[in-house]
């Protein structure tokens, strides 16, 4: 790679790397922690992409792409074959949009119904294995309720409060959101960078203020953006429902293009902010 690529490259990683060591830092992440997930993520390319299929994926054929040392490769490879199952965000997600749109789970004017927790046939338990595979039923409803997506009553039924899940920051569920939304973030501005022609690349556009907004103004915008960027979410999070792949019409994983859309809201970060509002 020349260096009039090679140096603006890294000065780019560096800069969206900033509020990512601002959140490592506020919880006590070294640097020395950090790298070890760098390793991680230079072996995840490695053998998911660069590996040819009909090539073993073996420590060195890792290490030798990646320029890391074999020990550091099969250590890692290692942990994360022994790594725990959690219930995951993805699954958590299955299940919102089933209870949303499923119409056997649906009852009057199309609101989700409430539904006992255990029974094979309309249940809390039959949703969670319908979405979400093997995944602990328990474990799921207690995630939602303490998110307040969900109310479990006294007498053993369970409500949907809110169709879109927001786990809290320090969740093994909301640290999960983060690296999803930073990936999926980054890899469209990849593949947009990678595009030929015009008309190639994916949906990526921002709308931003070039003096900036008034305390008022703000607080108006911020009201907006709840209200329409919802209103687009459950538009096409419908659309999406309606669309996808189920039961006997399911593809193979190499026809299957799993897809969505992230609507977030920005603030440009300045010297001038206090402490507080950094971290």
């Amino acid at each position: 790679m020349s260096e009039n690529v090679k140096k603006p490259l890294l000065a780019a990683c560096r800069h969206l790397l900033h509020p990512l060591v601002r959140i490592l830092l506020r919880h006590g992440i070294s640097h020395g922690e950090f790298a070890d997930s760098v390793r991680g993520a230079y072996i995840d390319i490695a053998q998911n992409e660069l590996v040819p299929p009909d090539r073993p994926q073996t420590d060195a054929r890792i290490a030798i792409l990646t320029g890391l040392t074999k020990h550091d490769v099969a250590r890692i490879r290692k942990a994360d074959a022994e790594a725990d199952d959690e219930v995951g965000l993805n699954r958590i997600a299955r299940v919102l949009q089933g209870w949303s749109q499923d119409p056997e789970f649906l009852g009057p004017y199309g609101l989700p119904l409430e539904v006992p927790f255990e029974g094979d046939s309309i249940s809390f338990e039959s949703l969670v294995r319908r979405y979400a595979g093997d995944a602990s039923a328990r474990s799921l409803l207690e995630e939602l309720v303490r998110a307040k997506a969900a109310l479990e009553t006294d007498d053993g039924y369970v409500r949907l409060l809110n169709r879109t899940y927001l786990p809290t920051p320090l969740d093994p569920a909301g640290l999960e959101h983060l690296g999803n939304v930073v990936n999926y973030f980054i890899d469209t501005v990849d593949f947009n960078l990678q595009k030929k022609r015009q008309g190639e690349g994916r949906f990526e556009r921002y709308a931003i203020t070039m003096e900036g907004l008034s305390p008022g103004d703000f607080q108006e915008f911020d009201a907006l953006i709840r209200e329409k960027g919802q209103e687009l979410l459950e538009i096409l999070d419908d659309w999406l429902g309606q669309h996808e792949i189920r039961g006997g019409h399911k593809l193979p994983d190499s026809a299957s293009i799993k897809t969505g859309i992230g609507i977030f809201h920005f603030i440009e970060r300045t010297s001038s902010l206090s402490s507080k509002d950094r971290f």
